[in-house]
């Protein structure tokens, strides 16, 4: 209690957070007050259960401890003030605790559940089964275990409160549930205000019921039907076991259940070549359906009929196959390519009897495998078309332009005409080493590059030059620190005229490219103010076929083959485009290349 030096703790406090939020700094133990008052003990209890389950919600015992303490100073700070009489603030103090003992049990239960549900499936015996149900189920204060013998409900084992005597009569719920073969739920019957039968099925056979009550709850909750569920489960296996001729008939329908559960076709034929197990899968795989096929020679037609008598003779040594690739065909017609995997089975004296396969369709996987052949001749036509049969016509015409602009003597009309013949011939064979390094990428052949040691100003600078040149612009090249490294020079061209065409390109005004010596890296870096790249368009600029700008030429593989490049080489090439800073790329390439295997 209160006393001197000792201050109350109120309700407004961090641990009484969620109590607050009804009001004032004493508003919930005062509206308490209220009703215990207006109301009665009842309506009080009630409320004081709510409060204490929402306030002790989501958080660990020791929270909810301290949060019902502050609860019932604040009732007793009310006591104190003769808002209250010791009586009333005795009865609410009273609830608090009954509700703070359920929240805590009911914050223990999965505990509970997790160590019956353990103690059940080792070796504990039937008849404890119910003690475990009363020990892990909050709402149960009754279990029992009842045995079906000749149409009657004998029981077996008990836990809890005593059951009353028509448990087992023929009109009592525990029998109906023997007599439907389900679950049977019933409220305020049998002395109880909720009885729950489970019947303790084992196959085809009902062995008996585990049956639940509770004088408590109107309910069980879903988690607990769940945990029922499991020990009635387990009850039916420990009770079915105790016979020799039951466990033999399990074990037969587990091994058929899980045939026929299988996703993989699963068949036997015996010595014969006659089926005698095709299972849903194979059905499903095949197209002959089981009626179909059991007892008859078996339909699958092998490809290869001297493939098929070595694996009959394999399984005939007593040998196991394993993955054995096989095309075997289905009912319609068609083939499927499978792997084979199959043992043979003895009779009682060790003889070969027959044998049972297990098999996986791979005939999508055959399908890829081809098509990549295909794919790999495709491309080998398609470089060898690209680089010879059209590379050759094109360097005549480009040498013809050439001639006839350098000897010709051509009056300036058709001196233009030719001249624009030849740049055209020039992109054409632009284009041409563009789309033989995308098919090499794109069609699984490695990126070509023969790293050397260079200089990468010098490369800059003979580049740069060129463009400067060609679009009769001035471009700013700066070099700070070590430019030396192993990079494919030609390649590295290649990336600079990429990157700084577009730059010159895509801008009115000045273009930069800056070349940074570092440690382990050179980095490349394109300057431009232009028209910052779209924001929809940014995030794919390196894709093939993409352009910043309707206005750009060319595939749309620049900027995808500069990275490929950069990528070859080990190295990183990011973009930032926007209004107010301009586009720049920057390419960092490792000054030692990347080794191949």
């Amino acid at each position: 209690m209160s006393g001197p030096g000792r201050k109350p703790l109120c309700l407004h406090t961090a641990p009484m957070r969620k109590f607050a939020s009804m009001g004032g700094e004493a508003g919930t133990a005062r509206q308490l007050a209220g009703l215990l008052r207006g109301g009665g003990g009842d309506l009080a209890a009630q409320r004081v259960a709510r409060l204490v389950a929402e306030a002790c919600a989501g958080v660990g015992p020791a929270e909810s401890a301290r949060q019902c303490a502050a609860l019932r100073d604040s009732i007793l700070q009310l006591c104190e003030d003769g808002t209250l009489t010791p009586t009333e603030a005795r009865l609410l103090c009273r609830e608090i605790d009954g509700a703070q003992a359920a929240m805590l049990d009911a914050l223990s239960s999965p505990h509970r559940v997790l160590d019956a549900l353990e103690r059940a499936l080792s070796d504990t015996p039937a008849r404890d089964l119910p003690e475990l149900v009363v020990q892990g189920a909050l709402s149960a204060d009754s279990a029992t275990l009842l045995i079906g013998e000749n149409g009657k409900l004998v029981i077996r084992a008990t836990a809890g409160l005593e059951i009353p005597p028509d448990a087992a009569d023929p009109r009592s719920v525990a029998h109906r549930a023997l007599a439907e073969g389900s679950v049977v739920e019933a409220s305020d019957t049998e002395n109880a205000r909720a009885v729950l039968a489970f019947p303790l099925q084992f196959g085809d056979e009902l062995l008996g019921v585990l049956r639940v009550s509770s004088r408590t709850a109107w309910k069980y909750s879903d988690d607990e039907k769940r945990f029922l569920r499991a020990i009635a489960t387990r009850a039916a296996t420990l009770l079915a076991g105790d016979d020799p001729q039951a466990r033999l008939r399990h074990t037969l329908r587990t091994f058929e259940s899980l045939i026929e559960a299988s996703p993989l076709p699963i068949l036997s034929v015996d010595r014969n070549g006659f089926v005698q197990i095709w299972n849903r899968a194979a059905e499903e795989l095949f197209g002959w359906q089981r009626h179909e096929v059991v007892g008859k020679a078996t339909p699958l037609g092998s490809h290869d009929l001297e493939e098929a008598l070595r694996i009959r003779q394999e399984i005939d040594d007593g040998r196991v196959i394993r993955n054995q690739e096989v095309r075997w065909q289905r009912k319609d017609g068609t083939h499927l390519d499978l792997a084979l995997s199959a043992a043979p089975l003895r009779d009682p004296a060790g003889a070969v009897s027959g044998s049972i396969a297990i098999l996986v369709d791979i005939t999508d996987r055959k399908q890829r495998e081809e098509q990549v052949v295909r794919t790999a001749r495709f491309r080998e036509h398609f470089v060898g078309i690209v680089s010879h049969d059209l590379r050759n016509p094109l360097t005549a015409i480009v040498t013809s332009a050439q001639l006839l602009l350098r000897y010709g003597e051509l009056p300036e009309r058709q001196a233009r005409v030719v001249a624009r013949i030849a740049a055209s011939a020039d992109r054409m064979a632009r284009m041409i080493d563009d789309l033989l390094d995308f098919a090499r990428s794109r069609l699984g052949g490695e990126f070509p590059i023969h790293p050397r040691r260079i200089d990468l100003r010098q490369i800059c600078e003979q580049t740069v030059e060129e463009l400067e040149f060609a679009y009769t612009r001035q471009v700013k090249l700066e070099v700070h620190g070590d430019p030396w490294g192993d990079w494919d020079p030609d390649r590295m061209a290649q990336v600079i005229s990429n990157l700084v065409g577009n730059a010159v390109q895509h801008s009115e005004g000045d273009v930069e490219v800056t070349l940074r010596g570092e440690s382990d890296f050179v980095v490349l870096e394109t300057h431009n103010r232009g028209a910052p790249i779209p924001r929809e368009v940014l995030p794919h600029v390196f894709e093939p076929g993409r352009r910043g700008t309707d206005r750009s030429g060319g595939l749309g593989l620049g900027l995808f083959i500069v990275q490929q490049i950069v990528l070859a080489h080990g190295g990183s090439i990011e973009v930032s485009s926007s209004e107010s800073d301009g586009t720049t790329f920057t390419v960092a390439l490792p000054r030692k290349g990347r080794q191949k295997p």
